[in-house]
């Protein structure tokens, strides 16, 4: 008999478990110890898929050029909240992949991808804003968004927030990109 490989996976945690229930002691015991592994186990899912799986089906989409079906997979996630999703598609809509470009709609979906601490939605938030793609030109909301997302993790944001921060001409402007900075860590930064 030839076993799949998740027959084989649940015979060898039967055995596990078989073993481990005969070395506790006296059978009242075993029984005992056995029912709660039993009640826990209906607690986890096996073998069940990322909660980003959908997500992944888009970047896989994405990463092969068929960027129509990234964008109909994300569409939805994004309309429900999804930051990773969001910034997909903001991305889509500054580059002009699968749709017009339209930095209107970048900033959109950047805007709220970032707004859900989703440092790479941050940071491209930031760069049109140093731009001024889609919404006004601002080295210190520039600085601001790409400082929160170095933050976050995003590597690049360091090059963004820093060539903000030397666009910067005024001490008052400098002053009022620090306090934005704070302010943005406060209401979208990632706990730690």
């Amino acid at each position: 008999m030839i076993l799949t490989l998740p027959e084989f996976m649940d015979g060898l945690a039967a055995q596990a478990v078989t073993t481990m229930v005969r070395s506790l002691g006296s059978a009242a015991h075993r029984l005992s110890i056995l029912a709660v592994l039993i009640a826990a186990s209906a607690f986890v899912p096996v073998m069940a898929a990322p909660a980003d799986q959908p997500f992944r089906e888009g970047l896989s989409a994405y990463h092969s050029g068929d960027f129509a079906k990234a964008l109909k997979i994300w569409l939805p996630l994004a309309q429900r909240e999804d930051p990773a999703s969001q910034a997909g598609i903001g991305f889509m809509y500054r580059r002009g992949l699968g749709v017009a470009a339209d930095n209107r709609k970048a900033a959109y979906w950047l805007r709220k991808a970032a707004e859900h601490g989703q440092p790479e939605g941050q940071m491209m938030l930031g760069s049109l804003y140093f731009d001024g793609a889609g919404v006004e030109k601002s080295y210190v909301k520039a600085y601001a968004w790409c400082d929160l997302a170095q933050d976050g993790g995003n590597s690049d944001a360091q090059t963004c927030r820093d060539a903000a921060l030397q666009s910067i001409t005024s001490q008052d402007d400098v002053k009022a990109a620090f306090r934005l900075s704070i302010d943005l860590h406060q209401r979208f930064g990632r706990p730690h």
